[in-house]
């Protein structure tokens, strides 16, 4: 099992190859490729190409093709970047692309699916949130040719003004009949969704209480809102108990939560929620990002799972991307609300409106879900093999018990260097590490849609058999991340990513 203990450098073996980067070079000094570079003002970004970097296995240089012209001359931009953050993600990205572990932003070359492309070679994709395997499917894609031929490929305006048309009106219908809610407002993102509805009703004299694995958009929404906040332990009703007696001097108070959590897998004990939050007059905010479409006997989300009341929610917040193939994001809730946020949440009445593409196949996908049931239980059942596998090979899958299957790994080499030859062995299976996890608790993020079959998920867990050894890493990426004296991001207790 590669547990965090087990995560160590190796004891003995052959010496690392030597990496020079050009100021080395020009001093005759050297650096281990087990090394990141330090934490200087030089990022020899551009030289990545003409160095051949990229070894076996792995996916090769990160940005072939990337760049458009020859570099130039750097000094402005060092000024810019002269901050922890930029040097420890320059290092970590100069260091991954040295040692062939830097496994982000592996470009596809057709569209997502259970089975892909990636660098001209078919792979076997684990980690996409296409929960129910819709993107591809003939209706969907039917519906957004069609709304492009009827509406165009834009809007022409921010909603508020000139950008909203019938599309919007009848996908935002349909998303309030699904939620069970009186009303529901679209946006173009989830985030941007997050942003909208804190900064437009919460301020300093209030105070928003959320769960330690919160989204980094509602903390992000927080700062820009001004509004204090805390956090109470994961999935724990006990502390969000003992932080709302807490005698503060607040207005009002929010309460924020997810259905699923993004890099757990783990669901939201929402009736013991629900009922702290009533006891003391608190409101409640559900992100349904991860659960919308997936939970519940009809995909209707995590008041159907628990069989809680919609109108126990105050806000209803989710996400057009994820069970829902295409982009955006949504809030659901009381009319008085949405007309409110209609008129006072920035992002809503300053952001393009939802472009008919991506709402028109966002209708059809609520249609295809109600049609085909069917989509809903593949998906637990593949979730189901993939998991339990997992864990008869010894690997730590957490608290999951959603399609969404964390690899935890403890060490962020000891992920990269998993993702690295899981990819090597065609499967791409995506590393995750701070910010978006805790520190120590790297891991691989794995989904299990509707679209894979029983042979995809024999395969995948034939190839974790092949590399469930130990790898043998050290800390250095660890350092790069978490060496500066300031984190480079917030940590994952400030906000998760997903």
């Amino acid at each position: 099992m590669a547990t965090r203990e087990q995560v160590g450098p190796p004891s003995s073996g052959p010496s690392p190859a030597v990496v020079r980067s050009p100021q080395a070079s020009v001093r005759g000094e050297g650096r281990t490729a087990q090394q990141p570079p330090g934490g200087g003002n030089e990022f020899p970004l551009s030289r990545w190409r003409e160095r051949g970097l990229g070894g076996e296995g792995g996916p090769g240089d990160p940005f072939d093709g990337f760049f458009a012209g020859p570099p130039r001359p750097a000094a402005a931009a060092n000024g810019l970047l002269d901050i922890p953050g930029a040097h420890a993600w320059m290092s970590l990205v100069e260091w991954g692309s040295h040692t062939d572990l830097y496994t982000f932003q592996v470009p596809l070359d057709g569209r997502s699916g259970p089975r892909v492309e990636a660098r001209g070679q078919p792979m076997l994709m684990l980690s996409s949130y296409d929960y129910l395997g819709l993107i591809g499917h003939p209706a969907i894609e039917a519906a957004a040719v069609e709304a492009v031929r009827t509406y165009g490929t834009g809007t022409g305006g921010v909603r508020l003004l000139t950008g909203t048309n019938s599309l919007h009106r009848e996908l935002e219908h349909d998303l309030a009949i699904f939620k069970g809610t009186e009303s529901a407002i679209t946006f173009t993102s989830g985030y941007t969704a997050a942003l909208a509805v804190i900064s437009a009703l919460f301020g300093p004299r209030d105070r928003v209480i959320l769960d330690a694995r919160s989204h980094r958009s509602v903390i992000d929404a927080c700062k820009l809102a001004g509004v204090p906040f805390r956090r109470f332990r994961h999935n724990d009703p006990e502390s969000l108990e003992a932080e709302l007696r807490r005698e503060l001097p607040a207005r009002r108070t929010l309460v924020i939560v997810e259905g699923v959590y993004s890099m757990d897998g783990d669901i939201c004990p929402l009736p013991e929620i629900v009922e702290v939050k009533r006891r003391h007059g608190a409101y409640l905010m559900v992100d349904e990002a991860h659960s919308f479409g997936v939970l519940g006997r009809t995909g209707r989300g995590i008041d159907e799972h628990w069989g809680v009341e919609p109108t126990e929610v105050d806000i209803w917040m989710g996400s057009l991307s994820k069970a829902i193939p295409a982009n955006g994001g949504f809030l659901a809730g009381r009319r008085e609300l949405m007309i409110y946020l209609q008129h006072g949440a920035a992002p809503y009445m300053f952001s393009a409106a939802l472009c008919p593409a991506a709402a028109g196949a966002a209708r059809a996908a609520l249609q295809v879900i109600a049609a085909e049931p069917e989509r809903l239980a593949r998906m637990r059942r593949n979730a189901l093999r993939l998991r339990e596998g997992l864990r008869r090979l010894g690997f730590d899958t957490g608290a999951s018990a959603t399609p969404i299957v964390p690899v935890v790994q403890g060490a962020n080499e000891a992920a990269f260097r998993l993702a690295r030859d899981l990819f090597s062995l065609g499967i791409i299976a995506t590393a995750v590490i701070p910010p978006a996890v805790p520190r120590h608790a790297a891991r691989l993020r794995l989904c299990a849609t509707a679209a894979h079959t029983p042979a995809d998920i024999a395969e995948a867990l034939a190839a974790f058999r092949a590399v469930r050894a130990p790898a043998a890493v050290g800390g250095s990426v660890t350092a790069a991340l978490n060496g500066c004296s300031s984190p480079p991001l917030p940590l994952a207790g400030e906000g998760a990513g997903g």
